[in-house]
């Protein structure tokens, strides 16, 4: 118990903390950067969430049974849908300006699409139809009704890849008006789920017991989508190589080859795909919780590093690349995600039978 009480005033620390150099920030007139970290995470944590549900529901597709207790899990990180549909209408009514360039430049030939009250009220459709479908499917997994949840199952993971697509396009590609990717839909959903699966691995091995076997499956399964990841990236990187189109390669150049993103941007790249593909060869790394949940720390961290690069460099138009702020914001998310996710557990117990 006082392990618990112990793990939650931590977190309910971190989330002042972050809260406090969002407001701080704003108030130095530092708008940009206090939004561009809270876009940043809100994608971030927001595709873990969602991304927990799915896998949950490819669990039920699949007829997985090599661990009730990681389809529990994922189905627990639906408290978090609600609370991102909040963040996202505060942040579209009032950080919009400050993120996207077109808001304050129209750009003539998509001027329809991208307009803040057309972009803002599809990607709300989007979020709080999956938040509908994942909440459906959890109440009724937890009350074992199967029949409806072999129904919701497969509708969830369609409407997830359709759905976090458009996201991507959205919320991450629109940053940077000239550049398009027609990859990139996909990969921004699947590295989503990559990040879910990171994230489970640590929280079954700080909060729940699990049998070595448990522990291996799910390092197998947080291997094959290292490889899947990596693979849809390099086909993306691929394409953009030989193509040597300017309003591709532009976006790649940026990041990849120009001072102060390059070292970041290779760092997350290797980070994220080679490190982990080498480390989880180990099969009693895979057995072993504590091992297991270092390397997904590792991976987490590389993905955040990611979409920090996706991100920041189209909103930014400072010296160098900025750090502190966006890392507190990040430490007060995390913060508030894990005390939540804490909280919910603690009224729903993610051992307890159905």
């Amino acid at each position: 118990m006082n392990g618990t009480r112990t793990k939650l005033r931590v977190c309910q620390a971190l989330l002042a903390l972050g809260a406090a150099t969002f407001v701080v920030a704003l108030a130095l007139g530092q708008p940009v950067r206090a939004w561009q970290a809270f876009l940043l995470n809100f994608l971030f944590w927001t595709g873990i969430a969602q991304s927990g549900v799915v896998f949950a529901a490819a669990y039920e597709v699949s007829k997985g049974r090599w661990s009730d207790a990681f389809r529990r899990m994922g189905e627990s990180l639906v408290f978090f849908l609600p609370i991102s549909l909040v963040l996202f209408v505060a942040m579209m009514l009032f950080g919009a300006g400050s993120i996207f360039v077109w808001a304050r430049t129209p750009v003539a030939d998509k001027r329809l699409w991208l307009s803040v009250p057309f972009l803002g009220a599809r990607d709300l459709f989007v979020f709080a139809g999956l938040y509908a479908l994942s909440a459906a499917y959890v109440y009724y997994s937890q009350r074992s009704a199967t029949r409806r949840t072999r129904v919701l199952a497969p509708v969830l993971l369609i409407a997830f890849g359709i759905g976090y697509s458009l996201i991507g396009f959205d919320l991450v590609m629109s940053l940077d008006p000239s550049w398009y990717s027609t990859l990139f839909g996909w990969y921004f959903f699947v590295s989503a789920f990559y990040a879910a699966l990171a994230f489970l691995a640590i929280a079954a091995a700080l909060f729940h017991r699990l049998t070595a076997d448990e522990t291996h499956d799910m390092g197998r399964l947080l291997f094959g989508f290292c490889l899947l990841t990596g693979g849809l990236f390099w086909a993306q990187w691929l394409v953009f190589w030989y193509g040597d189109l300017p309003e591709e390669i532009a976006f790649v150049i940026r990041r990849y080859y120009q001072m102060p993103y390059a070292p970041l941007a290779w760092i997350a790249t290797y980070g994220a795909f080679i490190v982990p593909l080498v480390v989880l060869l180990s099969k009693d790394l895979k057995r072993t919780p504590k091992w297991l949940a270092a390397v997904a720390c590792w991976i987490l961290a590389m993905l955040w590093l990611e979409r920090y690069i996706w991100i920041v460099p189209s909103i930014w138009r400072g010296d160098g690349a900025p750090l502190l702020i966006e890392a507190l914001i990040t430490a007060g998310f995390a913060g508030g995600f894990l005390w939540g996710w804490m909280a919910h557990n603690r009224r729903n117990p993610i051992e307890a039978p159905h």
